[in-house]
């Protein structure tokens, strides 16, 4: 059985709905392709930017194989929990 991992993204809708205090705290986490941390204001700004170019959402970290900016991280297999051979008995056998 393989697992899934989807990574997390933001709705670019949902933050435009912050108040200026949450997008303030939000620019903690932001920084600007000058380095610096945009005012909320900006943020704000690049959020309808985003918007107005299609973006509904926006990835949290660097974009994953296959993000989609309307629907996000498609999800990817990931190998088992436990290491291969993990059901066999100690003495080397298999079930069965």
């Amino acid at each position: 059985m393989s697992a899934r991992t989807i990574h997390v993204c933001l709705s670019v809708r949902g933050a435009l709905r912050w108040d200026r205090r949450t997008l303030a705290r939000a620019c903690k986490g932001v920084t600007m392709p000058d380095g610096r941390r945009p005012t909320p204001d900006e943020l704000r700004d690049h959020l309808m930017d985003l918007l107005a170019d299609g973006n509904e959402v926006v990835p949290l970290g660097d974009p994953c194989e296959g993000f989609d900016p309307k629907t996000g991280c498609p999800g990817h297999e990931t190998a088992p929990a436990h290491p291969q051979g993990a059901d066999e008995t100690k003495d080397g056998g298999g079930r069965g």
